[in-house]
């Protein structure tokens, strides 16, 4: 172990409808961290993390990317939201939102003071938008010509129609997982001192402290999501098809493979994990889970579900009002539409519980 650890913190700034990629980012980070232990202290900063008040605006309650010493700017489909009126440029100008804020706060530190370092990583797949609803299509159209404007005004020459500065587009985030990996550790490398690279060992500082993390045979399962690595490209299309699926009102996918090939813990442990990180789906901030395999079941399959939808990670909630598991059971037989609703009126019950909570 070296004597002194060599703090490299990364700000990740983005808006909300890259959650996927910021739930890779914090992954990275974290082999990046084993990878480098013993040489240096890796601190990530994400807003999300922080225990930031009501009180405040996020930008004055987390650190300025200009104080750190590597600003990561991921870009879908928007700039985020406007900022308060007090927040001003040096011009006295408006941000169009908290990102444009920590990109120009990290490029104007960068060009006075050569840090932080600066990487911008732009996704050019096409976002999912329903026709259904006009002044959300109106709204996302908007948001993806400010975006446009960003980017022209900071990476294009109006009049030659050339680039004028460095981003990296990606396709998926299996790819982002792949070129932000290698950019970071260069940079990482480049702030580690030589003799420290030269005479340390790097330790790996295990994030899986319960267990065997080897299954052998085993599923992985929801809680070895920590552990489950190398289907990044495989979840994210799967998301990406669920995404397509709820715009047409049919939540719904089948993943299909030959037996072993790893369909089971890919689901468990890889899609679900990332399908309920806040903000991945957007517009959905509660989840629940619940597992069923048709051949556990004992005989009867409708009671074998609503067995599996009480559990306390699904929707315990639907009996709150008396209503035993055989009930339960009928209902899900006998008048599935029913059930439908019941399980609504559950989860806007959670829901509600969470935000008394959160008050």
């Amino acid at each position: 172990m070296m004597e002194e650890s060599n703090t490299v913190s990364i700000f990740i700034s983005s808006p909300g409808d890259v959650a996927e990629e910021r739930a890779i980012s914090k992954r990275v980070i974290q082999r990046l961290q084993g990878e480098f232990s013993g040489q240096a202290s890796l601190s990530p900063v994400f807003w999300e993390h922080e225990p930031l008040l009501a009180t405040n605006s996020f930008q004055e309650q987390i650190i300025r990317p200009s104080e750190t010493d590597i600003v990561v700017t991921i870009l879908w489909s928007r700039l985020g939201t406007r900022l308060p009126a007090d927040i001003t440029k040096p011009d006295g100008g408006r941000y169009e939102s908290g990102t444009e804020y920590e990109f120009e706060d990290a490029v104007n530190s960068f060009r006075e003071t050569g840090t932080p370092d600066v990487l911008i990583y732009r996704k050019t797949a096409d976002p999912v938008v329903s026709l259904k609803d006009r002044h959300t299509l109106l709204s996302r159209l908007s948001d993806k010509e400010a975006l446009e404007e960003f980017f022209n005004k900071w990476f294009h020459d109006r009049d030659e129609g050339t680039l004028i500065a460095a981003f990296h587009p990606f396709s998926t985030p299996a790819v982002f997982e792949d070129i932000l990996e290698s950019h970071l550790r260069k940079l990482i490398q480049h702030r580690v001192p030589e003799s420290t690279t030269s005479q340390c060992v790097p330790t790996i500082i295990p994030q899986w402290r319960e267990g065997s993390p080897f299954r052998g045979l085993s599923v992985f399962e929801f809680e070895h999501s920590p552990v489950f690595f190398g289907r990044t490209k495989a979840v994210s299309e799967i998301i990406g098809s669920l995404r397509i699926q709820a715009a047409q009102g049919k939540s719904f996918i089948i993943i299909m493979g030959m037996s072993g090939g790893g369909k089971s813990s890919l689901a468990r442990a890889g899609v679900l994990p990332m399908l309920t990180q806040p903000g991945v789906i957007e517009k959905v901030a509660l989840w629940r889970r619940a597992i069923m395999k048709p051949s556990d079941s004992p005989g009867d399959l409708f009671g074998s579900m609503a067995a599996c939808l009480l559990r306390e990670n699904a929707i315990p909630e639907l009996i709150a009002d008396g209503t035993d598991i055989d009930e339960l059971a009928s209902l899900l037989r006998e008048s599935p539409q029913a059930a439908a609703l019941l399980i609504k009126g559950g989860l806007s019950q959670a829901a509600a519980e969470m935000a008394r909570r959160d008050d």
